[in-house]
């Protein structure tokens, strides 16, 4: 039975009040859905508390029992609502029973339900809280509860999902345990959410038979780690359970009964849980502005549901507010709300927007068709409501401040994706913005009508302006016309009054002919095609040139052609002028189309004179494969099979070739040969491919060979021996396994490679050789598909964006595993000539609760540091890596323990990586640091060396804790000084402090006019000043002790015995995806800097772009080499040149003898012919006396 006393809320008024509690943020003593408003004059009436949160409730139908459509409850029915909330993702349900009644409602005499709360029902937990109602009506008496219960997903749970540093470190773990599992990549937090909510749904669905999957699931492990050990104590949490070697799903039982289900079941968390997990996910996607994996899932209103359980669907809502705003009364008849209408948009024009959309939804309330004819007059006479200006800002997502210039932008984005009719929408929508603001030009855009110049710039969109040049025009009218056939006339039209504007003879000719045919673009119309402003004169060559190599990959197009060939006309690009002598300058390599990485290597190398010799006297180096058929010991923690061996020992012989001619070349350039390009790119098993494609044409054409005979032996094949246990194979600093090849289920290596059944070649003998000189010339032989197939893969690689690291880390691992070893180490690594001019030796030293354990020795080929995220230098950045830190890349660290770098030896030729792609915080995708890393002419390493002593060792550790205080400091100063409006932190508060004491002259003003002043409160501008003061001084203080850690920092090393000098840079303009490679070498004998880019060597005149670039055009540096000061001369020798003369070319004589006394077959004679001059070195003898093709038997490949 209800209670007698006490207010109520309808059904209506509680749902509103029910969509605007947020339980999480109601003051206990004014409880927005439980209490009752006081009469007015005796207390503040109810509001919802401030920050609450506009929920966006969903439906969890899976939870529900949701009453019939059109029905009404009967004696006893019970149904339930269960909902989440989008944006604070708080759980709620709605609970209504109808006890045996005469007349439930709603009924004649009770059209809504009359709720008065009902305390005895209430409950309050922990993590769950119910509020309970009952029906006024003595005829009904329905009982309701709506309870509330606290987000499934914790704050940490989150983070351990969606922080990008723990992503990383997990990919870096995986990496690490997994070196050779191709496909890895790093998580990005949306892909953990999503994941992990796929495999709660198929724990959810019981008709779903497989309930376990393996737990080295390579996209489980990229989310939640090695084995998902990281994410193991919440997954434990969720029900899964690790058995070796998978991971079982939760096996969640049904609830006999959801209207009793308290949300305390296994099965119930999950769904909870998952549907957090939809809404985090959407909430990811839209702030990152990327794809949503369950956007086809939507997120439907729950509010017409609970509408429906409470019977308050259909009920009328107030409409007064639109009376009074038009003056009028809402008994008024139609004629009156006319007259009212009328009088009030004349009086006051400026609102009359408003006036519409009251007269709008009054006519839309009354459904009178004399108030409707109305509204339909008005509207043709173009006049918009503000709802529908509201509606059309939404269309077209676009803001009131937007300027037209903005809104046609975004307009024409819109429209290009868009079907029929959002199209028509979106020109309507634009049509009465334009109406709304009196711009002509958004309504003949909508209109789409052209008069003007700016009216055809405006119809093509996309930015389009006077300075937009005449091709990209014409790439606009080409999407234009492809998106709808309709717009070509349109496009006629618009490219006609712009070509008659301009004068231009490529638009005219496109007009004509579709083309812009034979129509020569001349010098300043191809330098603002590139972008660029000025004249020629002005713009360094080396950047045209690098972007006119840019455009023919990036922005094909005929066009790009025309403005290509106008600048090199003009400039003379690419002649042939010398600026320097052969004898003293280094000489450039050209690029095989996007090889700028490897030419920026190569040259690297040759610079290096140990290296250079290395490989110029590679003979002496190597291992003699008829002596020994096997190595014991490792390079790069890879065992070596002999077909690597003999690869490598190939991949030298062609940096040699290449090297001499570096040398002996007369030309400032040389082009590296298409064999040492690919061979770049061919995995140990791809040479032995090239080996079976060897053997199959010696057995085509006998006894010959070629050089690759000798360096790849086509009996080779064991792949057991190359072939190396997890264990066994670790991953280098520079990853290798950017450079393999081969699918993930290792398909790229199943090619039918069976050469040892083909029939052994036959010895020579005389009378085969007797019986081939009457015999015609051999066929042209026909390439070995499998051969093809080989180099196609290593073409492809090398034109595609390399590391240059990368690449670095391969070619000299391909060097080393043909050499002979002069011994190994305690890990079993081979020790060569390569392997002392580069060896890295550090030790890891952890340290748990101040105390310090046993160091782990590694040994490495280069320095590896960080990604820059802000500006930095070269001693911070190695201090980053050195510091005693927490391990970053080992995910099963245990917690509490630090560790400390400290280098035991250092190599004359000191190498240091500086990777430069990180992933976006936001998106997840990844993208590319361009900060400035400031270079030291002369580097100190003492300070982290081992052999400095103790008392370095206490000054890195003083350091350590200087640093962390620093970067609080500055993290704080950020916070403090963070902008807005170009105010700081202080700044702001001072400034609104200073407005806030106008208000008592501006109140006095609004006063004298009968307005009411503003209620302020007194003591907040005082509270704002002093605010703004403590914040100054706090700044203070910290920026003079930043100073004073600075100073201190700076100050406090004085070791100077290991100095190094920057003797290389390798440099990369671009982004993460693309870009160019070039180089910078010091040649420490004439005393000046080189910058190598592909086929240009050039002196470097302003060395800041070198020691600290800032500009696109400087790039960003991502790999520096330094040598030892006192060796500096004998380790960088870039000038190697001894250019050989060209021979002076002798006229050929006439063979006329020869000639004579042959006769054909068909008895005629040859004598009379007229004689020919032939060169003899391209006369070629048959049969077997002769090596044809000597130089090399890879088919040609156009690069």
């Amino acid at each position: 039975m209800p209670s007698i006393g006490g207010p109520g809320k309808t059904a209506p008024k509680l749902l509103h009040d029910f969509l605007q509690f947020d339980p999480l943020r109601s003051p206990p003593n004014a409880n927005y859905l439980a209490d009752v408003t006081p009469p007015v004059g005796e207390g503040q009436p109810l509001q919802p508390a401030q920050n609450s949160c506009k929920h966006e409730y969903t439906p969890k139908w899976s939870q529900s029992v949701a009453p019939p459509i059109d029905s009404r409850p009967q004696d006893g029915a019970e149904y339930k609502i269960a909902v989440v909330c989008k944006k604070c993702r708080v759980h709620a349900d709605i609970h209504i029973y109808y006890p045996p009644a005469v007349n439930p409602c709603p009924n004649e005499d009770y059209p809504l339900h009359h709720f008065r709360r009902h305390e005895l029902g209430d409950e309050v937990g922990h993590t769950r809280i119910v509020y309970a109602w009952q029906c006024t009506a003595f005829q009904c008496a329905a009982q309701l509860r709506i309870s509330f219960r606290r987000p499934r997903l914790e704050p940490a749970d989150i983070a351990l999902l969606t922080d990008t540093d723990r992503l990383r470190r997990r990919y870096e773990a995986v990496v690490e345990d997994e070196p050779e599992r191709e496909g890895l990549r790093q998580a990005t937090p949306i892909e953990a959410l999503s994941r992990l909510r796929r495999y709660i749904k198929d724990a959810l669905n019981t008709e779903h038979t497989r309930r376990s999957f393996p737990a080295n699931n390579k996209r489980f492990i990229e989310a939640y780690g090695v084995r998902g050990q990281e994410c193991a104590d919440l997954l434990n949490k969720l029900g899964f359970n690790y058995e070796h070697p998978d991971w079982k799903l939760p096996q969640p039982p049904v609830p006999d009964d959801r209207l009793r289900a308290s949300g305390d079941s296994l099965r119930e968390y999950l769904e909870d849980f998952q549907m957090e997990l939809l809404a985090l996910v959407s909430r990811l996607a839209a702030d990152a502005n990327s794809v949503n994996p369950f956007a086809a899932e939507g997120w439907s209103s729950a509010e017409r549901d609970i509408e429906r359980l409470l019977a308050a669907q259909g009920s009328p809502t107030d409409k007064r507010s639109y009376f009074a705003s038009l003056g009028a009364l809402p008994d008024f008849a139609d004629s009156l709300v006319e007259f009212a209408y009328d009088r009030q948009s004349l009086c006051h024009p400026e609102q009359r927007p408003y006036y519409f959309e009251s007269l709008q939804v009054i006519a839309e309330n009354r459904n009178t068709e004399q108030l409707q004819v109305k509204v339909a007059t008005l509207a043709s006479e173009d006049i918009v409501s503000r709802r529908d200006l509201s509606a059309a800002y939404r269309n077209l997502q676009v803001t009131a401040s937007d300027d037209d210039e903005r809104v046609l932008n975004l307009y024409h984005v819109l429209i290009s994706d868009a079907g029929p009719s959002q199209q028509d929408d979106a020109r309507q929508a634009l049509y009465k913005i334009g109406l709304a603001r009196g711009s002509q030009r958004l309504i003949k855009a909508a209109q789409q009508t052209m008069d003007t110049y700016e009216d055809a710039l405006a119809w093509l969109g996309n930015g389009a302006n006077k300075d937009t040049a005449d091709d990209m025009l014409l790439s606009l009218v080409a999407v234009k016309t492809g998106d709808s056939k309709s717009n070509d006339e349109l496009a006629q039209k618009a490219i006609s009054i712009i070509a008659r504007e301009r004068k231009s003879e490529a638009l005219n000719s496109w007009l004509v002919s579709g083309t812009t045919g034979g129509y020569e673009m001349t010098p300043e119309e191809a330098l603002r095609h590139f972008g660029f402003e000025g004249k020629i004169s002005d713009i360094d060559r080396s950047v045209l040139t690098t972007t006119i190599e840019f455009a023919r990959q990036d922005r094909p197009s005929e066009q790009t052609d025309k403005a290509i060939a106008a600048l090199q006309k003009a400039m003379a690009i690419g002649a042939a002028a010398k600026l320097y002598p052969a004898e003293t300058w280094p000489a450039g390599l050209e690029s095989h189309g996007n090889t700028c990485y490897l030419n920026s290597l190569l040259q690297y190398y040759f610079s290096v004179a140990p290296l250079r010799n290395i490989v110029l006297n590679y003979d002496d180096y190597k291992l003699d494969t008829t002596k020994y058929h096997e190595k014991h010991e490792r390079v790069g923690y890879l065992n070596i099979s002999m077909v690597e061996i003999k690869g490598g020992q190939r991949f030298a012989e062609d940096m040699k070739h290449l090297f001499e001619r570096m040398i002996k070349s007369p030309s400032d350039k040389v082009r590296p040969e298409e064999d040492l390009v690919c061979r770049a790119f061919l995995n140990p098993k791809d040479y032995a491919l090239l080996a079976s494609s060897v053997k199959e044409e010696n057995a085509a054409q006998g006894p010959q060979t070629n050089g690759l005979e000798s360096a790849v032996d086509s009996d080779v094949t064991d792949e057991s021996k190359g072939s190396a246990t997890i264990e066994d194979r670790h991953q280098s600093d520079a990853s290798s396994v950017t450079l393999q090849a081969g699918s993930e289920n290792g398909e790229g290596a199943d090619v039918a490679m069976k050469d040892t059944d083909l029939p052994p070649t036959p010895p020579d003998s005389g009378a085969e050789d007797k019986d081939n000189d009457n015999k015609p010339a051999l066929p042209p032989r026909k390439f070995s598909t499998v051969r093809e197939r080989a180099l196609s893969a290593a073409k492809e690689k090398a034109t595609q964006q390399q590391d240059v690291s990368d690449v670095h880390e391969k070619i000299m691992w391909r060097l080393q595993a043909g050499m002979t070893p002069k011994g190994q180490d305690e890990f079993g690594e081979q020790r060569d000539a390569i392997r002392e001019l580069f060896e890295v030796v550090y030790t890891d030293t952890p340290v748990e609760n101040g105390v310090e354990g046993t160091p782990k020795l590694e040994i490495r080929t280069s320095i590896q540091l960080g990604v820059p995220i802000e500006d930095t230098n070269l001693y911070a950045m190695l201090d980053a890596v050195t510091d005693q830190q927490p391990p970053i890349a080992d995910a099963a660290a245990k917690k509490g323990v630090e560790v400390y770098k400290t280098f035991r030896s250092l190599p004359p030729v000191l190498q240091i990586n500086i990777p430069r792609i990180m992933q976006d915080p936001i998106t997840g995708a990844p993208t590319k640091s361009k900060a400035c890393v400031k270079f030291e002419d002369e580097l100190y390493m003492d300070r982290y060396c081992e052999q400095s002593g103790s008392e370095v060792l206490q000054k890195r550790k003083a350091c350590w804790g200087w640093r962390k205080r620093l970067h609080a400091l500055k993290k704080e100063q950020k916070v403090l000084s963070s902008c807005v409006a170009d105010l700081d932190g202080a700044a702001a508060l001072e400034e609104a402090a200073k407005y806030l004491n106008t208000f008592p002259g501006i109140n006095d003003d609004l006063e004298s006019m009968g307005i009411d002043g503003f209620d302020v409160d007194r003591d907040l501008q005082a509270t704002l000043a002093a605010d703004a003061e403590a914040q100054k001084s706090r700044l203070s203080v910290i920026e003079n002790e930043i100073q004073a850690l600075e100073s201190q920092l700076k100050d406090e090393y004085n070791e100077k015995d290991l100095k190094y000098r920057l003797a290389a840079v390798m440099v990369h303009r671009g982004g993460s995806g693309s870009g160019h490679y070039f180089t910078y070498i010091r040649d420490f004998g004439n005393d000046l800097w080189r910058t190598y880019n592909d086929e240009k060597v050039t002196q470097v005149t302003n060395l800041n772009e070198i020691y600290e670039a800032r500009t696109w055009l400087d790039g960003t540096p991502a790999f520096a080499v330094y040598v030892r000061d006192d060796k500096k001369s004998e380790l960088i020798q870039p000038v190697c040149r001894a250019p050989e003369k060209l021979p002076t070319p002798e006229p050929s004589e006439p063979i006329a003898s020869g000639w004579d006394d042959i006769t054909m077959e068909n008895g005629e004679s040859q004598a009379g012919q007229p004689t020919v001059g032939i060169d003899p070195k391209l006369t070629m003898k048959e049969g077997g006396e002769e090596d044809w093709d000597e130089q090399r038997q890879v088919p040609k490949v156009n690069w």
